[in-house]
């Protein structure tokens, strides 16, 4: 009986080892596959992923650079259209110099009654009868439109601006030097503003040490006569500055807020620049 339970104890010892014995390896757990699989899926699938990552981070750069140089743009046009802005405000705006007086009554053709192309109503303010008012108007209307027609006749036919062309120019101008004798000057004044041009120049601005800073003239003062002679425009005052002795002083006579003035002053050049002005009668 002992020696059976022996044997049994001894066989079943041999059975567990010749089980063991026998186990394959390949089925033991495979603790480690599941890792080797989810490594190479993310080994497979990361550069696709970080491929795309990167093209929309691109994208997104692209767009933010395209914006900002679309407000740069923006700004540099609004900058601009600031700059035309200011400079049109400035060309409006009335520079002090270009002011030939202070006087309230004082105009340029530009602003002339109703801005007709001959104001007449002005020579009747001055004093001059509807009458002849009226034929100083047709007057001046016709040698307008006489040069209008002897400029297009020299276009056409091809003389303009040559010596035929400053002949008969010089022949129509003659018409209004003929008026200047006919009318006293007063007339003659308002008659200029009637037409829209100059009657009168203003000093716009007096050189150091020159006859006219000796004198006393300054910076808006309007030119009414030189040695009493009526000024009306430049060209009345140079010519009668290059007239008599220049060594001899005489009288120049100046408005100055609203308000005559005599100065005295040498003769020749007076050392001013001065701008052309048409004062209201």
């Amino acid at each position: 009986m002992r020696s059976s339970i022996i044997s049994l104890a001894f066989a079943v010892t041999i059975g567990l080892v010749i089980g063991l014995l026998l186990q394959s390896p390949d089925s033991a757990p495979p603790t480690t596959k599941p890792m080797a699989i989810t490594a190479a899926q993310i080994t497979t699938t990361s550069p696709a992923s970080a491929e795309t990552a990167n093209i929309d981070i691109n994208n997104i750069a692209q767009q933010l650079q395209q914006e900002i140089e679309a407000r740069k743009n923006l700004q540099t046009q609004v900058t601009r259209l600031d700059k035309k802005i200011a400079l049109l405000e400035k060309q409006n705006t009335p520079q002090t110099e270009a002011t030939p007086a202070t006087s309230p009554h004082n105009t340029t053709s530009s602003t002339r009654a109703n801005n007709t192309w001959f104001n007449q109503q002005a020579l009747i303010d001055a004093g001059m009868d509807t009458t002849e008012a009226q034929q100083l108007k047709e007057r001046f209307e016709k040698q307008e439109l006489e040069t209008l027609y002897l400029r297009d006749k020299a276009i056409r036919e091809g003389w303009f601006g040559n010596t035929r062309y400053r002949e008969e120019l010089q022949k129509l101008e003659a018409q209004t030097s003929n008026l200047k004798e006919e009318l006293d000057e007063e007339a003659y004044a308002a008659y200029l503003f009637a037409s829209g041009q100059p009657n009168q120049i203003a000093v716009q601005s007096v050189l150091s040490g020159s006859s006219a800073s000796n004198s006393g003239i300054q910076h808006g003062d309007q030119i009414l006569r030189y040695d009493n002679q009526r000024i009306y425009n430049g060209r009345d005052l140079r010519n009668a500055t290059t007239q008599g002795d220049i060594n001899e002083t005489i009288t120049i006579e100046v408005i100055r807020n609203d308000r005559r003035m005599e100065l005295y002053v040498q003769r020749g050049p007076l050392g001013i620049r001065m701008t052309p002005a048409s004062i209201a009668p």
